[in-house]
Parts: C-alpha cells; sequence; structure tokens
C-alpha cells in the first residue's frame, strides 16, 4: 500500500479520510471523501490514472491525496482485490461502474487490464469527467 502525506489544514488532520470543517463554528459541517487507486503490478496505465486524479482532486480545490492498493499486496482490502486495473473509488463506489465479467480473483492470476468508455472512444482510465463527478457527490455536506 503506498499513501501519499496528509497536509493540516486549521484544526482538521487529514488521516485516512479528508475531513473539511465549517468556517462556521455554528454550523455542523463536515464533509468527507476517501479516494482510493486500485492496481495490478506492472500495469502500464497506473501512472495516467494518477495524474487523472490529480487534476480532478485540483479542479475540485482539495488535496491530491488518496489511497493505493496494489492487488498483489496482502493488505489489499478484499472489496478492491476483484477491480480490474486502475481502477478508482469515492467513497467505496466505482467512479465507472459497469459489467465485471471476471471471477475472483486467484493467487498467481496475471493483471487484469481494464478499459472504459469515454463517449464514443475507448480509454484506458477512467474518464475525468466520472472521476470529478463522483469527488463533487462526495463532497456534498452532511450537516447535522
Amino acid at each position: 500500500m503506498r499513501m501519499k502525506p496528509w497536509p493540516k489544514v486549521g484544526e482538521a488532520t487529514y488521516v485516512g479520510r479528508a475531513l473539511f470543517q465549517s468556517p462556521d463554528p455554528e454550523t455542523p459541517l463536515t464533509l468527507k471523501i476517501q479516494i482510493e487507486l486500485v492496481y495490478d503490478p506492472g500495469c502500464p496505465n497506473v501512472d495516467a490514472a494518477r495524474e487523472v486524479l490529480t487534476e480532478c482532486c485540483r479542479a475540485a480545490e482539495i488535496p491530491a491525496v488518496w489511497t493505493e492498493w496494489s492487488t498483489d499486496d496482502p493488505e489489499c482490502p478484499h472489496y478492491a482485490r476483484n477491480f480490474g486495473s486502475p481502477s478508482i473509488l469515492v467513497n467505496g463506489e466505482d467512479v465507472a461502474p459497469g459489467p465485471h465479467p471476471w471471477a475472483e480473483r486467484e493467487p498467481g492470476d496475471g493483471p487484469r487490464s481494464r478499459v472504459y468508455r469515454d463517449g464514443d472512444a475507448i480509454v484506458r482510465t477512467p474518464p475525468a469527467n466520472r472521476v470529478a463527478l463522483a469527488i463533487a457527490r462526495a463532497m456534498q455536506p452532511e450537516v447535522g
């Protein structure tokens, strides 16, 4: 597992999930977002997926911070092992869900490259518009 450093903002510290606090102490507002990048070792598209994540986080004005899971890492959670590579999850949801025709991954299975539809094109990373939409949805405030 590779984790980028979590910066500090005011009283909130980023630990595991980005936590944003309301500037008005009378309004209990928090935004929680957890971003994960799942990839197979040797995936030729993982660097491009990192670029998409960085671009989308900057556009959303949030820190470009996520957890990376290599599917061959023993610490990779079970829920992340069967995604194709690369996959981006926001708050546990695949940003580009679709049919996943593969069976559960067995030890020694090779890489599972994944492609995505972006309009009429087939692309090698989750489309930036889908990542941005997932981030925007996750940033809706929980008030209460």
